[in-house]
């Protein structure tokens, strides 16, 4: 029953039903088809605070909701990909043993090697800017090659600049990288790296919070951010500016009491914020 339960969240979830709603049904110990599609059912009342307007337009044709759920198991190749797994947030998983649960998604998901997930492996957080210097990406290199020598993982966000150079490197090197992305593994951000992603996906690990009908916005690329500070024991900053996704995800590691390593960027002022974070100076000789 249990296990119906939660492949219910998932359809709805795919569907447009909104996290808080679908949580408070799996907390309330309450049947998710009944509660939203019945609308004479008593236990309504107990949810009815968690639906949204757009909520209480799907909840209007249970008919549509079925037809969806049927073309998406059947279309949806992530569903019957064996590399492809669904972590739910109240189970205990690779994921939830990473991530803390009052960030933690109702659902993500993965698509390839899960070992790289475990506890008992390392992994870094190597992150940067889009638009890095040449220094910054042969040292990007020259950092990456360091700790795939030392059996680490590399965690990245498969963005463009460090990011990709990151990845890239690692596999090249033959070692291991988990990308964590903004987006679901149809619509790979940045198109370019669709190639890359796919290397990742048969080599090493994505990740995502993102089904595979679900939208992308603005908020995701900075829960991308907590999602890669907290799989990671470490962060290495390479190259940054005052107002980024990287110092996003410097903010993120510092609340996940995670050990942050930068190279000097170069700017007294920026120095001194990522110290403030508890950051560490390497030397980039």
């Amino acid at each position: 029953m249990t296990k119906k339960i939660r492949s219910d969240l998932f359809y709805l979830k795919q569907f447009g039903f909104n996290d808080s709603l679908l949580q408070a049904i799996f907390q309330l110990k309450l049947d998710p088809i009944v509660s939203i599609f019945n609308n004479e059912n008593e236990l309504i009342m107990e949810i009815e605070s968690k639906f949204t307007d757009k909520d209480r337009e799907l909840a209007r044709d249970y008919q549509q909701y079925k037809n969806f759920k049927s073309e998406l198991f059947n279309t949806e190749t992530f569903l019957k990909d064996r590399k492809s797994k669904i972590y739910f947030k109240y189970d205990y998983n690779e994921l939830t043993a990473l991530i803390p649960k009052k960030i933690m998604p109702l659902f993500m998901y993965s698509k390839g090697d899960i070992s790289l997930l475990s506890l008992d492996r390392k992994r870094v957080a190597i992150v940067g800017t889009r638009n890095p210097s040449e220094k910054s990406i042969e040292l990007t290199k020259k950092i990456t090659q360091k700790y795939v020598s030392d059996n680490y993982i590399i965690v990245s966000g498969l963005a463009e600049g460090i990011d990709t150079v990151s990845h890239a490197t690692t596999l090249d090197l033959g070692g291991k990288t988990i990308a964590v992305l903004p987006t679901n593994f149809n619509k790979i951000y940045p198109k370019e790296n669709n190639d890359l992603a796919d290397l990742i996906s048969d080599k090493g690990l994505l990740v995502t919070a993102i089904g595979p009908k679900e939208n992308t916005y603005k908020s995701s690329f900075l829960d991308r951010n907590q999602y890669v500070a907290n799989m990671s024991d470490l962060i290495i900053v390479v190259e940054t500016n005052l107002k980024s996704g990287t110092m996003n995800t410097i903010r993120n590691a510092y609340e996940a009491n995670k050990k942050i390593l930068f190279v000097d960027q170069g700017d007294e002022a920026l120095n001194n914020k990522i110290c403030e974070f508890g950051g560490e100076m390497i030397n980039d000789k």
